[in-house]
């Protein structure tokens, strides 16, 4: 297992313990999908469920050849209210959206409240989860506050706790700005709020960082942005110019290739492994020589039509 010194404990350096998945089959909600659900749904197309399922599969073995896995169902076998959000809502697999988990706070989780009303009992059922295994929640959101996990990404700059919280379609800057009430400066040092571009549905669709200070963004997916302090302080921010003042280099991909196939959703598996989806050849190399890891591909073109990549898919724990 990878060694985590005292100042790396962002997302991508320190190894989940466990983690935690929604298997499509569970509940079976995709085989009642039809097309005048897709939108609300906010699915691209109808997805081929027995293709689905076998991406899936595929895609949790090689999760679980590097950590170990936990499914909803395992945890939640006897609730009524998972039982019947699992038979009806496709989009739990989806797990990154319902909760926050900070590798340097093992056992304490923030809660998200997502804005999309068939999306809107969701954290609920899994925070239901993560209490049952220990975890304590850290805020609770409400009025115009609403977040979804996609759009929080936590790091560490120069041994500093950082989230950084994209604001869009589905988060809100007050929302960000009741995370810095809250987490700061307990659980958080600082807070940098990006505001991305509304065709992308979160932070995660064209933004991830990798080790070595390696960021891989969508072109033209960022403008105006935030910083709050230590002091709850809060100053505009252009957030990929303080990146490359803190010594990151920025690599780009096109904003309508990481919107169709997830290009920058990347999952981190600790010890310098990545899973993704497949990724075109000089984008894979450039990435793995910049920030010195291996990417891992995997097939998910029907995974794909729920507009989700591998690491909406996933809630790491690191206890």
């Amino acid at each position: 297992m990878l060694t985590v010194t005292e100042d790396d404990f962002s997302e991508y350096h320190v190894p989940p313990r466990r983690m935690l998945m929604h298997h499509p089959r569970h509940g079976l909600s995709l085989e009642n999908l039809s097309r005048e659900r897709l939108a609300a749904l906010n699915f691209l197309d109808l997805p081929h469920v027995d293709e689905l399922y076998a991406e899936y599969d595929a895609f949790a073995a090689l999760i679980g050849s590097h950590v170990d896995t936990l499914y909803l169902d395992d945890v939640l076998a006897d609730h009524e209210p998972y039982r019947l959000e699992a038979a009806g809502n496709p989009n739990l697999i989806f797990m990154r959206d319902s909760s926050v988990t900070l590798p340097w706070s093992p056992s304490t989780f923030v809660p998200t409240r997502p804005a999309l009303p068939s999306r809107a009992r969701e954290a609920e059922i899994v925070t239901a989860a993560l209490q049952r295994l220990g975890m304590k929640p850290l805020t609770r959101l409400e009025h115009d506050e609403y977040l979804e996990g996609g759009d929080v990404l936590p790091v560490t700059f120069d041994g500093r706790r950082v989230l950084l919280v994209g604001f869009g379609v589905r988060t809100t800057k007050a929302a960000a700005i009741k995370l810095a009430l809250d987490l700061i400066p307990h659980h958080v040092d600082y807070i940098i709020g990006l505001s991305h571009d509304p065709e992308l549905l979160h932070l995660d669709t064209g933004f991830t960082v990798l080790p070595n200070k390696v960021i891989l963004a969508a072109a033209g997916m960022f403008g105006a942005g935030f910083l709050i302090d230590e002091d709850r302080r809060l100053s505009p921010v252009n957030p990929l110019a303080y990146a490359e003042a803190l010594g990151c280099s920025i690599v780009r991909c096109d904003k309508a290739d990481a919107i169709a196939h997830e290009r920058c959703n990347l999952l981190p598996l600790g010890n310098r492994s990545y899973l993704a989806f497949d990724l075109p050849a000089e984008l894979k190399a450039t990435l793995e020589a910049a920030a010195g890891v291996t990417i891992h591909l995997v097939k998910g073109t029907e995974i794909a039509k729920a507009t989700g990549g591998v690491h909406c898919l996933t809630r790491p724990l690191y206890a």
